[in-house]
């Protein structure tokens, strides 16, 4: 495999930065691993260092003390241009260059590193589609053209463009509005499944952290690294009072993010027409492709409730979520092909899970 292809390890020993007029450290004595392959979310109050950290992994800030290794070597000492081209880096401002087109923007980095010609296109092409957009209608665009939505997965694709083996990812989401954000955390997820990065993530949102997280490490101040762990260790056994009064009390309904439903011992469901109503079971009624259509009975409702999906894949969390938003006590849960595979009710999800958001 080629150097660009490796997913290292990064690490940071014993490292330090304290700026010349201020008497206590930015970030002190940190010792930190993120493993090879894995997004790892930094997270912690404003000013705690965060960006401080990211920057130093890729020389925009010297360190005053320590050492950072990328894939076991020492790179405190290499050439900072050289070792910036082997890590993408995004941030929340994007920063595409006004004057070019998205293709130009993508192609930054891979024009340096002096790619031919067909092998830019060809790039830029493959990163458009990775992102969800259409070569063919964005590749000539400006900036400008393009919303906030867009700007963020074009500066997502020029992270990638070099294929980096490491990505530092600066609030990437962060100025975008909540539904946006949720889509493009959602098209993050599936393009790391595809191209499996080694990332740094830094957020101040608890909730991106923990979806998006193999691993979170939150930061007091001046860098103090207070807990890095699972997002559900996190979540469920707090390091200490910092830790704990940061996660807040929300930190059970988080939990649920957590779950996956796949976990759960789902209802039985009776297809209408297929037998006998059962007066204990709920009985659905499906349509000629065997998809959910309508609740022909739910046990304790007077009326057949509204209709709410949710697939297989999906969290607990997703399954609150829509059976709130439908106003509905028991929701369908179904496969990729939408065929129902069992229910999951209100009062049973209710009465199965302990106080701390995890299953009994």
């Amino acid at each position: 495999m080629s150097e660009a292809g490796r997913c290292p390890m990064i690490a940071l020993e014993g490292v330090s930065k304290t700026y010349p007029k201020q008497s206590k450290p930015a970030v002190t004595e940190l010792n930190l691993q993120v493993p090879e392959g894995a997004i790892v979310t930094l997270i912690g109050p404003s000013g705690c260092g965060k960006t401080t950290i990211l920057k130093m992994m890729n020389r925009l800030i010297e360190p005053t003390t320590g050492r950072i290794l990328l894939a076991g070597e020492d790179v405190t000492d290499a050439n900072g241009d050289q070792l910036r081209r082997r890590i993408g880096y995004v941030i929340q401002q994007v920063g595409l260059f006004p004057h070019l087109t998205i293709a130009d923007n993508i192609a930054v980095v891979p024009k340096m590193l002096g790619w031919d010609k067909r092998r830019v296109t060809s790039r830029v092409d493959e990163l458009l589609h990775l992102v969800g957009m259409e070569p063919g209608d964005f590749r000539d665009r400006y900036p400008r053209q393009l919303s906030g939505g867009q700007q963020q997965r074009v500066g997502v694709a020029r992270g990638l463009a070099a294929d980096p083996p490491v990505m530092l990812m600066d609030e990437p989401f962060g100025a975008i509005d909540p539904i946006t954000r949720e889509r493009l955390q959602d098209e993050f997820l599936e393009v790391q499944r595809q191209v499996a990065k080694t990332i740094c993530f830094v957020t101040h949102d608890l909730s991106e952290a923990v979806k998006l997280g193999d691993r979170i490490a939150v930061f007091a101040a001046r860098g103090r690294l207070a807990q890095y762990d699972t997002p559900s260790e996190v979540l469920a056994h707090p390091a200490d009072d910092f830790v704990a009064e940061f996660v807040g009390s929300g930190a059970a309904v988080r939990r649920l993010s957590l779950l996956p439903i796949s976990q759960l011992e789902l209802a039985e469901i009776v297809i209408s027409g297929a037998g006998a109503a059962a007066k204990d079971r709920p009985v659905l009624s499906v349509d000629d492709a065997g998809r959910p259509s309508a609740w022909h009975h739910v046990p304790g409702s007077e009326r057949p409730p509204a209709l709410v999906t949710v697939p297989l894949s999906a969290t607990v969390y997703d399954a609150v979520d829509v059976m709130l938003d439908g106003h509905a006590p028991v929701v369908v849960v179904v496969d990729d092909d939408g065929q129902p595979r069992g229910a999951l009710r209100w009062d049973s999800l209710v009465a199965d899970l302990r106080p701390n958001g995890q299953l009994r």
